[in-house]
Formats: C-alpha cells, sequence, structure tokens
C-alpha cells in the first residue's frame, strides 16, 4: 500500500487558513517573527469561536460573562492547539493571558470587558508599563476589549481617539489586513527602549435579536 505523502509543505497547503494550521505554523516556526504571526492567527480563530456561540456567553441578565470567565475560555483554547498558554501568570503582576515559547518568546494580553474608556486605558498602561519587558523577543502584546454593546467597530474606533488623547507618545494604524475591528499601536518602552507594539482588537459580543 502506497503511504500517503504527507510533507510539511503539503500539511501547510492542505490546512492553511484553519486552527490546526495556526497551530503548524507556530510548531514550524523558526522566528520571532513567525511566532506572533502564527499566534495571532490562532487567537483570532478562539475569538471567533466566542463570537458564534454570543448568545450562549450572556450570563446573568445578558451583562455577559465576567472578564476572567471570558479570559479563560480563550487560554483553554489556546493551550489545547498547543500553546503555552496562561491565565493570571505572575509577569510583573497578575497578566490577563501570557504565552511563553522558544527562544524566550513571551507574548502578553490585557483582556477589559468594555465598561468605560478609563477602563481601557488601564488595561493598556498595565501591559505597556507593568508586565511586559519590551525586550526582542518581547516587544508585542494585546488588548482584548469583550464588546457586550452595539456596534463594536463604533466602540473601538472611538478607543483609538481616547488611547492618542490619553498617551501622546502612542503611534497608531490601521490593520495591515483591513480589519476594521482591529488596530495597532507603537510606543517606546520605558524599560527597554525598543518600539512595543501592542494589536488591540475588538470581540463583538452583543446579542440582541429581534425575531421575537
Amino acid at each position: 500500500m502506497k503511504r500517503p505523502d504527507q510533507t510539511i509543505s503539503k500539511l501547510r497547503d492542505e490546512y492553511a487558513g484553519t486552527p490546526f494550521g495556526a497551530s503548524l505554523e507556530y510548531v514550524l516556526a523558526q522566528d520571532y517573527a513567525a511566532r506572533l504571526a502564527a499566534l495571532q492567527s490562532a487567537l483570532d480563530f478562539a475569538c471567533n469561536l466566542l463570537e458564534q456561540h454570543k448568545h450562549k456567553k450572556q450570563g446573568e441578565k445578558k451583562k455577559g460573562l465576567s472578564e476572567d470567565e471570558i479570559t479563560l475560555q480563550i487560554c483553554e483554547m489556546l493551550e489545547m492547539a498547543g500553546f503555552q498558554a496562561a491565565h493570571d501568570t505572575e509577569i510583573g503582576g497578575h497578566c490577563d493571558i501570557v504565552v511563553k515559547g522558544k527562544n524566550h518568546f513571551l507574548w502578553l494580553a490585557e483582556a477589559k470587558k468594555h465598561d468605560s474608556y478609563d477602563w481601557l486605558n488601564k488595561g493598556f498602561q498595565q501591559l505597556s508599563t507593568r508586565y511586559s519587558t519590551g525586550k526582542m523577543g518581547q516587544d508585542h502584546g494585546e488588548v482584548l476589549v469583550y464588546c457586550y454593546i452595539s456596534d463594536a467597530k463604533a466602540m473601538l474606533k472611538k478607543w483609538r481617539e481616547e488611547l492618542h488623547a490619553r498617551n501622546s507618545d502612542v503611534e497608531t494604524a490601521d490593520s495591515s489586513e483591513s480589519n476594521a475591528l482591529v488596530f495597532h499601536s507603537k510606543q517606546k518602552h520605558a524599560s527597554s527602549g525598543l518600539d512595543f507594539h501592542v494589536r488591540h482588537k475588538a470581540i463583538a459580543l452583543y446579542w440582541d435579536p429581534q425575531d421575537k
């Protein structure tokens, strides 16, 4: 019996654009940029699952699950996908999501349920000034915004304006994939002196069906 051709190249082609494909790319990654891209892809798949099942994540009185409840679900999905992910790990404090990998790879995320822009800015400050090292291979992070209100796009646009207003040294840029629910920021890290990059991502969890 002829054995199926399962070369790395064929596996990559077959599973590109899937959660397994993101895990495979992370395992095969030979540098920081490739690990980061694979992790962000896996995170996007996890957040997409949350959005697809948002009707089951409304919690008591449809106010939504707590930050910790939903963040733990993301960590569990990343861990099952082969990432060394942990929730509430001690990295300069209790960081919401910590992913560690080869060659001192360290990626951090702060997750905030949208309540006020003060609250989102606190998460950004925690990530950029408390938890992160800003060193090479550790100079990217994420602010995840759990949006239980309508129009996540408008909310994120306002957050980008507020981020500029509250942090004069921050530069922002649109998503390279033209995703209106994502933008990027960059600033000089106070500790390392290197640029520190943050991806800001809205997870749209608003659910209010009008068919009844």
